[in-house]
């Protein structure tokens, strides 16, 4: 399976033995307070469920990060095996009600047809109810097979590699994993594996992607656009746009 083999890559299954529990689907029926498209989604297209990993700190040597908004004394990892039928917009939702269902840090291992997905999510203690969680950022790699040799892919199975990513405590282990997935996520927009380590990177990213968005729409009214100095304006627009995100990328570097 490919979960197994990737698991293997990332030099995982050599420090920790896998548990790969299966969890109920009935679990997160009751858990997640679905509505019925969302149960939908999860009996049409989830295969299996399964608790793989669990990181603790006396299996792995890593200290735990508690403060009032983040708590992080473990990770889990979680591998879900979904149905070919599957649409890609499916997963995100799927792996939010996952996410949403477990209050721990969860990395999501999906395995599709021999392709994997990983998802990832900051979560922190919701300030007034402090027994709740809240979803702060999520990330999706693409779709990827292991035994490609794209350039990407060995950058992202590097930066996740347990020998890689931050033993100092488990926020900053999983911060490591996530911002290797947003890297990965980013990659179109972007054009370079590129992991953002500090704010101001972030926000040029979140920048580049909010005008990659503003030129999808003005080429959508482009398309539809009948008159030519309408037209002409618009790919001025466009090419105005596009300059912008060269810019941004050029403080990336």
């Amino acid at each position: 399976m490919a979960g197994v083999a990737f698991y293997q890559v990332i030099g995982l299954d050599s420090r920790v033995h896998p548990l790969r529990k299966k969890l109920d689907k009935k679990m997160f029926y009751d858990f997640a307070d679905l509505n019925r498209k969302e149960k939908d989604y999860i009996t049409k297209y989830v295969e299996r469920i399964e608790l793989t990993y669990v990181l603790t700190p006396s299996n792995m040597n890593i200290q735990p990060f508690i403060n009032d908004e983040y708590h992080y004394e473990g990770v889990m990892f979680i591998s879900i095996r979904l149905r070919e039928e599957i649409k890609d917009f499916h997963v995100s939702t799927i792996g939010e009600i996952i996410q949403g269902a477990l209050p721990n840090p969860v990395v999501i291992v999906f395995e599709k047809q021999g392709n994997i997905q990983m998802g990832t999510c900051i979560k922190r203690r919701n300030k007034v109810d402090r027994s709740q969680t809240v979803l702060e950022q999520q990330a999706y790699t693409p779709w990827f097979q292991l035994d490609e040799t794209n350039e990407t892919i060995r950058q992202f199975i590097a930066s996740v590699h347990m020998q890689n990513v931050s033993f100092a405590h488990f926020f900053q282990f999983y911060q490591d994993i996530h911002r290797a997935v947003q890297a990965f996520q980013h990659i179109n927009a972007v054009g370079t594996f590129y992991i953002a380590t500090n704010e101001q990177s972030q926000q040029l990213i979140a920048q580049i992607k909010q005008l990659e968005t503003e030129i999808a729409a003005w080429k959508a009214k482009l398309k539809k656009e009948t008159q030519f100095n309408r037209k002409v304006e618009m790919n001025m627009k466009i090419h105005e746009l596009t300059t912008q995100i060269e810019q941004l990328k050029q403080r990336l570097k």
